[in-house]
């Protein structure tokens, strides 16, 4: 299970990481960045959510 802080850390990391796939969204990697970094989101989520259960 992770701790709280390692919980923000990854979610830090996956805000700035989308954020830097939002800037370079003209170029061909740009969406994908963005596409890696939403699944990371969605997966802490439901990750957050299942240790609730």
């Amino acid at each position: 299970m992770l701790s709280f802080n390692t919980t923000l850390v990854l979610l830090a990391a996956s805000c700035t990481t989308l954020l830097v796939g939002f800037s370079a969204r003209e170029r061909r990697w740009g969406p994908w960045v963005m596409l890696v970094a939403v699944v990371v989101l969605l997966s802490l989520m439901s990750y957050s959510i299942i240790n609730l259960l």
